[in-house]
């Protein structure tokens, strides 16, 4: 079973014990964060609609038959409303429970995790780190000069997220996959951390561009964060003074150096 198969698979039966399913899980990190962020929808599903029922509901709707007829009418119907408000309150605190908001996903972040569910990394490819020299390349072709690579890149390409020119990166952390997307030509954003459906993610401007970190959980964030931070850093600022120097002074602020062609996701 592929990547493919083991995505569609969940998609239609969470639970599955296939062994193919299984098997597939157990070897590949990328589509075991996608079982984890499914089974803890399913969790959230089940605590979200499992309001319990009042205690001795079935004595107390039985008890209030039998003494109908020595009540008056405004007793009966006060004893109904308070049981119909019961139960109308039981069901709003589920309703409000199931359709709680989840933390914003800023539009960058939400292009660039759309972009990720599209392209999906099998385990194949990012078994191994890849070599600095082939980062170094990828961001070069993007027009960003790096003096240092971060420790643990094992996936690099380039893609696109909506009309934005990026780097994808994946950085394994201590058995999970945390995806790395840098955005060359970013808009100015805050930074932002967030969260929805199980994904974790963080969108920090960084060099001219921003670094979008997406993954099962924060760990490792920090630390991906502070290496990009260094790397582009010194990156961005040698690529500045290029393209100040080609384009002379009446452009003394200019930017980073892009690349002119986009490179669709395989």
């Amino acid at each position: 079973m592929n990547c493919l198969e083991f995505r569609r698979r969940l998609g239609s039966e969470p639970a599955c014990t296939l062994d193919a399913f299984v098997a597939h899980r157990a070897e590949c990190i990328g589509c075991a964060a996608a079982q984890s962020r499914a089974d803890e929808f399913e969790m959230r599903l089940r605590r979200a609609v499992g309001v319990p029922l009042p205690a001795n509901l079935a004595d107390r709707i039985l008890l209030a038959q039998t003494t109908t007829l020595r009540l008056d009418v405004r007793n009966r119907r006060r004893g109904f409303s308070a049981l119909i408000l019961a139960a109308a309150a039981s069901i709003f605190i589920a309703v409000v429970a199931l359709n709680r908001p989840a933390a914003e996903m800023p539009v960058l972040a939400a292009m660039v995790n759309d972009h990720l569910h599209e392209h999906i990394v099998s385990a194949e490819d990012m078994r191994v780190a890849v070599p600095s020299q082939d980062v170094i390349d990828i961001f070069a072709q993007r027009g960003v000069t790096l003096a240092e690579v971060p420790a643990g890149v094992n996936y690099v390409h380039k893609c696109p997220a909506g009309p934005y020119k990026t780097v994808h990166m994946v950085m394994p952390r201590n058995g999970s996959a945390v995806s790395v997307v840098y955005v060359v030509d970013a808009p100015p954003r805050p930074r932002a951390d967030f969260r929805r459906d199980g994904t974790f993610g963080r969108e920090v401007p960084m060099g001219g561009g921003a670094l979008v970190m997406l993954g099962s959980s924060r760990e490792g964030f920090d630390a991906i964060e502070d290496a990009w931070k260094s790397a582009l850093g010194s990156g961005v600022a040698e690529a500045s003074v290029a393209q100040a120097r080609l384009a002379g002074p009446a452009f003394p602020q200019a930017g980073l150096l892009q690349g002119r062609s986009r490179i669709a996701a395989p």
